[in-house]
């Protein structure tokens, strides 16, 4: 791994840390994506399926458009690399990657300015990073499935995610339990 990730030791294993350098370019494409996720919502009558599309939308435009070089098959270590250097780093989301692994990435977002500068929408926009990421991880491992441990939007100063490169059956309703956490919200 690059300048993209820094790679620090934890109790004796790696971690490796992102280097957010701001793009306002791309910062402003992920603030309209999300204003108009919000605004689909709204028209919508609440449908959280509607952010989620949204999101995972703009999460697979990213990956069309950021990342030039593709592999013909996608590694976990190279895809995180790839991610932090062309997408993570330039909106300045910090990630701890704590285990890489070939069958699952465990991180943690520990900086998100996209949450902080949303204060009044908080669920909508860990909603919409879940939506996103989750978009970017799947064109990549279409077979694949994002998690979602604690959430920023609780109240955590932290959302734990763990990409899984070969979902089981039972993975794949992540996403619909993701949904219905969301919708149990009092404000998305």
């Amino acid at each position: 791994m690059v300048e993209s990730l820094k790679k620090i030791h934890s109790d004796e294993k790696p971690v490796w840390i992102t280097q957010p350098q701001e793009n306002e370019e791309l910062i402003k494409r992920r603030d309209k994506a999300f204003q108009v996720a919000l605004g689909r919502f709204l028209d919508s009558n609440g449908k959280i399926e509607t952010v989620m599309q949204t999101a995972e939308a703009f999460g697979r435009g990213l990956y069309a458009d950021m990342i030039n070089e593709k592999p013909d098959e996608w590694t976990t270590e190279t895809w995180v690399d790839t991610i932090a250097k062309h997408v993570l780093n330039s909106i300045g989301t910090g990630f701890t990657f704590t285990n890489i692994s070939n069958e699952e990435i465990h991180s943690f977002i520990h900086k998100c300015p996209f949450h902080e500068q949303n204060n009044n929408e908080q669920a909508a926009a860990s909603l919409f990073t879940y939506g996103f990421m989750r978009g970017l991880f799947k064109s990549a491992f279409p077979e694949g499935e994002l998690f979602m441990g604690s959430v920023m939007a609780k109240g955590s100063p932290i959302t734990e995610l763990t990409f899984k490169s070969n979902a089981s059956f039972k993975d794949r309703y992540e996403r619909e339990r993701i949904k219905k956490m969301f919708t149990t919200t009092k404000r998305l």
